[in-house]
């Protein structure tokens, strides 16, 4: 008998309505707020350019905004398929599950992974656990929750000279500055004091990785496969070379995305190994993008995973690898939704016409 995937839906048409679902980013912040509270929100162009495109493939696309209303709307109006971006609302760690879990909930298909595997991802406690459980390479990790926990905090500098302080469950390397490598318990005794009192979650203090940092583009379901890699070269202006907020903000001026050719061919075959063990680990769907970066060794080690990759054409790491692997935005996302369609049972129009523009607000 052939194994169903868990998100399929045989008995499904021709898709013709395709909703968006996303986060704008907000202009003005609230009392209290840091200036990377909605960093990992979208643009309006992206969405814009993701409509563009779409109906150049022949669909109608819908817009769902994330807001008070949109359980309301997206139930009274369905599309037949989303493309999910949603990051989620608030600050909880399962907070990229929400619009998933919705989805779910309603029957309507959607690109990307399960509620199960986004709440899973953002919480990079929980994810090295799983990692680490199923064998992949991963750099040692320590979690930092109350003052009680700096008792033996001094005693983890006898195995690594240097760990990076991060937020347990926050992406788009929010919580991340040139400051936050350490080398001594003082230093990383304020470095996680600054996590706490800016977002209000546990910090996580891990192994320092000294070599290149790459970043992969995996897509697939059945046998899934590397679509495109590349090295992030950070130029450092203070503290140690880490991608930090900074380096995203200001990346034509701090980082060179160099292409697969840069990277030599025995690192590059295992990096390809390892992003695809984390892909299948994690039974992640259709698309991801998996960063590494190498140790003392050159040994590649997994430092974040993101089931919900960055998608504008301009500034995402996801269409730059692509583009620098030979491929261009509109093939990028035609991937996605043919991986997503065939997972779920989806079939494309036949009639390949021009779709309308629709938003609903």
């Amino acid at each position: 008998m052939k194994k169903e995937d868990p998100g399929s839906s045989s008995s499904a048409g021709p898709v013709r309505r395709i909703g968006i679902t996303f986060n704008l980013k907000k202009k003005d912040l609230l009392p209290g707020e840091t200036d990377d509270r909605y960093e990992e929100y979208d643009c309006l162009e992206t969405i814009e350019t993701l409509e563009r495109e779409i109906n150049r493939l022949g669909f109608e696309t819908l817009r769902y905004e994330q807001d008070d209303s949109f359980l309301e709307r997206i139930s009274q109006n369905s599309p037949d398929f989303v493309l999910n971006i949603a990051e989620g609302r608030g600050t909880t760690r399962g907070r990229e599950s929400q619009v998933p879990s919705v989805l779910e909930s309603l029957g309507i298909p959607f690109s990307g992974s399960d509620s199960i595997a986004t709440a899973i991802t953002l919480d990079k406690w929980l994810t090295h656990h799983v990692l680490a459980g199923g064998g992949a390479a991963v750099p040692d990790l320590y979690m930092i929750s109350s003052e009680e926990d700096f008792g033996g905090a001094s005693s983890i500098f006898e195995k690594h000279g240097e760990y990076i302080v991060k937020p347990r469950w926050e992406g788009s390397s929010k919580g991340v500055f040139p400051d936050s490598v350490v080398d001594n318990p003082a230093d990383l005794a304020e470095r996680v004091r600054r996590i706490w009192k800016n977002y209000q979650q546990p910090a996580l203090v891990e192994e320092y990785l000294p070599g290149k940092e790459i970043t992969v583009g995996v897509m697939g379901n059945r046998n899934p496969g590397v679509i495109g890699m590349m090295a992030v070269d950070l130029k450092a202006e203070k503290g140690k070379a880490v991608y930090s907020l900074e380096h995203k903000r200001d990346w034509k001026e701090k980082v060179r995305y160099l292409g697969p050719e840069t990277i030599d061919l025995p690192t590059r075959e295992v990096v390809e190994s390892e992003a695809l063990k984390v892909f299948r680990i994690l039974e992640l769907r259709d698309v991801a993008r998996v960063d590494f970066r190498l140790d003392n060794d050159g040994v590649p080690k997994a430092i974040d995973v993101n089931p919900l990759p960055g998608i504008s054409e301009a500034y995402s790491d996801l269409p730059i690898l692509y583009r620098l692997s030979g491929g261009d935005y509109p093939s990028l996302l035609k991937g996605i939704l043919k991986e997503a369609f065939e997972r779920q049972g989806l079939k494309w129009p036949r009639a390949s016409t021009k779709g309308r523009l629709r938003n609903v607000a």
